[in-house]
């Protein structure tokens, strides 16, 4: 007996498609109205998980954000969106201290190695976005909340 990870099936697993997405109105409305915030390597703002126009249903303005997008040469003006409401990054730090990676990491929102892209999908990345490597499609993958911000 082997067990393979499959993330693209993970809403599956945790039984959302008929409990908690279906109480809610299904995947086009669960999560609506909930801004998830993550602390991370960044995010990639052209990933399909965070498109704005993916659904028929405009995602509404979170009134309760008080957050910003923070636009640098790597994060231009244009990265956030509707879905991705703000991104900032915190490198002064590292940087100040003379312990900032440039070669892999970005002075930016900018996800340098996918980790924070990936975690945010997971969580709140659209529904019914197509996973292909290498040119295989591995299947559709959702996020637990895929109507949240």
């Amino acid at each position: 007996f082997s067990v393979r990870t499959a993330t693209t099936h993970t809403p599956q697993f945790l039984g959302l498609p008929q409990g908690a997405w279906f109480q809610e109105g299904g995947f086009e409305t669960a999560g609506e109205g909930v801004v998830i915030g993550f602390v991370d390597t960044g995010i990639d703002p052209t990933h399909p998980s965070f498109g704005d126009s993916k659904s028929n249903h405009p995602y509404p303005v979170p009134g309760h954000y008080s957050g910003i997008c923070e636009v640098t040469r790597d994060f231009p003006s244009g990265s956030c969106n509707r879905k991705l409401v703000g991104a900032r990054h915190f490198a002064a730090s590292a940087i100040t201290r003379g312990i900032f990676n440039s070669t892999q990491d970005y002075a930016s929102p900018f996800d340098g190695d996918g980790h924070g892209t990936h975690t945010a999908a997971v969580a709140a990345g659209n529904h019914g976005i197509p996973v292909i490597v290498a040119g295989h499609h591995f299947g559709n993958a959702s996020g637990m909340a895929p109507r949240s911000q």
